[in-house]
């Protein structure tokens, strides 16, 4: 059975979170999420008041070192509160290089496609063709990557992104 990791911050948007939880589980996935620097230990605050809580209330329960060998796709889910969490956060920094170092997929939704450029700005390889919500499109541009427009969904290689 394939297996997900989603991640979930406050301010990530409800939608972006629970379509794919919900998706992947019906496609036969077995899908597992974790918390990023909550501030309310048990949940994230989502951008439209609803409360999630996650599988894992965080991230360290998920090792960085060895997600990648236990899960086949990595999904991060758009809100800017959320993605700027994501982008300013080592530990996924490090869990996004990982995954696409080692040829996994990794999906980002909306504004969560910035934490892919903050991971390769923090630990190198290759940029890929994304796209994103409008709001950040000039920040992906301007540090290099291809933004194919207008492209509402773009898969390069392993790398899956939507604008959201």
């Amino acid at each position: 059975m394939p297996k997900a990791l989603l991640l979930i911050a406050d301010g990530s948007e409800e939608i972006e979170f629970v379509t794919p939880y919900d998706v992947l589980t019906r496609a036969g996935f077995e899908v597992k999420s974790a918390g990023v620097q909550l501030k309310t230990e048990g949940y994230a605050h989502c951008t439209r008041n609803i409360r999630i809580v996650p599988d894992h209330p965080t991230l360290v329960s998920v090792p960085s070192q060895s997600a990648h060998e236990i899960y086949d796709i990595l999904i991060l889910p758009g809100g800017a509160p959320g993605a700027k969490t994501f982008s300013t956060t080592p530990a996924v920094q490090e869990l996004i290089h990982n995954f696409r170092t080692s040829g996994k997929w990794v999906g980002a939704i909306c504004a969560g496609t910035t934490a892919l450029v903050a991971s390769q700005k923090a630990h190198g390889g290759n940029k890929s063709k994304v796209t994103s919500h409008p709001s950040v499109k000039e920040e992906i541009k301007s540090a290099g990557w291809q933004y194919p427009e207008p492209d509402r969904v773009v898969v390069d290689g392993k790398v899956i992104t939507s604008r959201g």
